[in-house]
This record gives C-alpha cells, sequence and structure tokens, in this order.
C-alpha cells in the first residue's frame, strides 16, 4: 500500500491557517497547571505543514485537546508526519485509532503495563476514569469527525489501511478494523451531507 503523497494531502485539506480560528482548544480560560491546552493553543497559526514528528511525540495526546474545527486542520500533519516517523507518532495514532473505533479510555498497547501500575497506585485516577460517561465521550469524538468531508475520509481510509498492511506499526488489529468500518460510514455520512446540502446532528 502508497503512502498518502503531500498533494493528495493538500487536495483534501485546506492548507493556509484558519484566519477566524482564534483559539485551538476548548473551554474557558486557560489556568496555570494546563499544561496540555498551553501546548495547543502555541499551534493558534502554525500551518501544519510546519508541524514535525518530534513536537508529535510530546503532544502524542494533543487530539484530547483540540477543538473540532483545531482536529480537523491540523489532521494531515498527523497523517503525513506517521509515514515520516512511526516511533514518534505511534501514540499519537494509536490514540487516533482508538477515538475512531469508539473504543473509549483505552490506554496504547506499549503502556499497558503502565497503566495497570498507575491504576494500582493512584486509585483516584481508576474512580475518575470510571466515572466517565461513555456516552459524552462519543458524543464528543463524533463532533470531530462530523467535520471530514468525503474527500478528507478517503484519505484518512487510505492512511489506515497503510497502517493496517505495515506490520511496523504495533497497533490492536480488531481496533484498527473497526475504525477503518467506521471510517467507511463517516465517508457515507459525508457524501450524504454534501448531495443534500445539510449537516445531519446524527452520527452514521
Amino acid at each position: 500500500m502508497a503512502v498518502i503523497t503531500k498533494a493528495e494531502l493538500l487536495r483534501a485539506f485546506q492548507r493556509e491557517y484558519p484566519k477566524d480560528l482564534d483559539r485551538t482548544t476548548e473551554g474557558g480560560t486557560l489556568l496555570e497547571y494546563d499544561f496540555d491546552r498551553k501546548k495547543a493553543e502555541a499551534l493558534v497559526g502554525v500551518k501544519w505543514e510546519n508541524i514535525r514528528a518530534d513536537q508529535l511525540q510530546e503532544l502524542f495526546d494533543i487530539a484530547c485537546f483540540l477543538n473540532p474545527r483545531a482536529f480537523q486542520y491540523f489532521f494531515p500533519a498527523f497523517i503525513r508526519e506517521s509515514q515520516v516517523n512511526i516511533e514518534k507518532t505511534n501514540l499519537l495514532v494509536e490514540s487516533l485509532i482508538n477515538m475512531l473505533a469508539n473504543s473509549g479510555i483505552h490506554w496504547p498497547e506499549s503502556l499497558r503495563a503502565a497503566e495497570t501500575k498507575v491504576l494500582s497506585e493512584n486509585p483516584e485516577i481508576a474512580e475518575a476514569i470510571a466515572l466517565i460517561n461513555e456516552n459524552d465521550l462519543r458524543a464528543w469524538s463524533e463532533k470531530r469527525w462530523r467535520l471530514f468531508t468525503e474527500q478528507q475520509w478517503v484519505v484518512i481510509q487510505k492512511w489506515l489501511r497503510w497502517i493496517a498492511q505495515d506490520e511496523r506499526w504495533d497497533v490492536d488489529r480488531e481496533v484498527l478494523a473497526r475504525a477503518l468500518e467506521n471510517a467507511e460510514k463517516w465517508r457515507e455520512h459525508a457524501k450524504s451531507r454534501s448531495s443534500t446540502g445539510r449537516i445531519s446532528s446524527e452520527p452514521p
């Protein structure tokens, strides 16, 4: 399976940073301890073409903090840099796959041992995770996926198939298969939306 070319990304995704996107995260005023949101807000005005794998290795959970429009705008950077450096983008890509597969709160396979240790030593974290409403989490992710166009979903599907066929990726293959199935549903959803000219509030 061939990788996604830059030309394909430029045909499908907006190149210039949106002039009216003055925030990249959701929520109110940034607090002193909002370190991850501050890192996400530092991307305001940055073109996705200028994002590199080194940054994404540090911002592996960036998808959790970007608002829907910023998430859509920066997605081609996730695709491109994952093809440049698998090792540095593995955690980010796995989080995106889990998100598309509706897997809920899920630690990457490579961190499962650490997950067990952290949750056993910090029961308050385990309790907080248990309180998360799965329906709310799904609605949160659907707000993001709903923005993507049919052309963008075609590119995402090709990218997921590339991951599926490349053995270097240490991802859960069953979860990846569900992500591919959902990507096809979202593509059909976007196609229908394009033909009717209406944005449906219902997920596919």
